[in-house]
């Protein structure tokens, strides 16, 4: 396992205000550093918001075998976000949110169980596949930019998107404010700090953060104390599907690692998380005493 580097003084955490962390991940001029309280990793220097919106416009691949690619290895965990949402929310079909919705894949399955759906996406690629296959108008700004009015929506959701905002919290604060009372916010998120300390120096043969696109690396620990510093309640985390790989030789880990989470999750009564892989957690917005 990688050591810690050394301690150093950084701004405030984002979720505890420490402001000691240790380098965990270096490449090039990127480093991560992770609370030495709350365990959050975060990249430093940080990029600006403009500098964010700019990386993620031309995101998204635009060869359509590589879109059809991008199809296959989310359907898992699309089929069972539906799944999961449709379980536990009181209305459905109802009215959705997905944030950077990408081409619009989970946008169209919920709009075939008949829900009323909306999607922001940065990429222009993206925006327009959704348009020309699914017919879903999508909004291009941040969602901080929109002014969408209050308690409008009866679910919204994130699909590895948390991990790239600039202010996750300004992000979720908004989520709540949008959301109807009661209403359900799903996030999926990658857990990669476990593996990038189990491999030790190969992590940087791998970049498993996708330096620097990830800002943040969460745990289940401090993705709820994000969510709930949101004003959110009734936080579960679950293993929520594995994406497929378009190559075999990732394709196999993927699948056997998602499976394995999902059994030990069953077995040690949803309590016991496998460390490092994707994970989905959902909460409510209070509902209205």
């Amino acid at each position: 396992m990688v050591k810690k580097i050394k301690n150093i003084r950084m701004a405030p955490c984002l979720l505890c205000g420490f402001n000691s962390s240790a380098v965990i991940y270096r490449k090039d001029t990127w480093q991560y550093l992770q609370c030495n309280n709350c365990g959050l990793v975060s990249i430093y220097p940080k990029l600006s918001e403009t500098g964010v919106l700019n990386n993620y416009e031309a995101y998204l691949p635009t060869d359509i075998l590589e879109i059809k690619k991008w199809k296959k290895m989310m359907r898992p965990v699309i089929e069972t976000s539906v799944r999961i949402i449709r379980s536990r929310t009181k209305i459905d079909p109802g009215r959705l949110l997905d944030i950077g919705c990408g081409f619009g894949f989970f946008l169209n399955a919920m709009k075939q169980n008949h829900w009323e759906v909306a999607g922001i996406e940065i990429s222009k690629g993206g925006r327009q596949y959704a348009k020309d296959h699914y017919d879903i108008d999508i909004y291009s700004k941040p969602l901080e930019a929109l002014s969408l009015p209050d308690s409008y929506f009866d679910v919204v959701t994130l699909f590895y998107v948390i991990e790239h905002v600039a202010d996750p919290i300004t992000v979720l604060n908004e989520v709540n404010r949008i959301l109807k009372p009661g209403g359900l916010v799903l996030i999926r998120w990658p857990h990669t700090t476990p593996i990038v300390k189990l491999l030790g120096p190969l992590s940087k043969h791998l970049d498993l953060y996708h330096t620097p696109y990830h800002l943040y690396d969460f745990s289940k620990q401090t993705i709820k104390q994000a969510i709930t510093l949101s004003g959110f309640t009734g936080i579960e985390t679950l293993v929520g599907g594995y994406t497929l790989a378009p190559d075999w030789i990732n394709r196999w880990p993927s699948i056997v690692f998602g499976l394995l989470g999902e059994l030990l999750f069953r077995l040690s009564g949803r309590k016991f998380h496998l460390p490092g892989i994707s994970k989905t957690t959902v909460a409510f917005k209070p509902s209205e005493p």
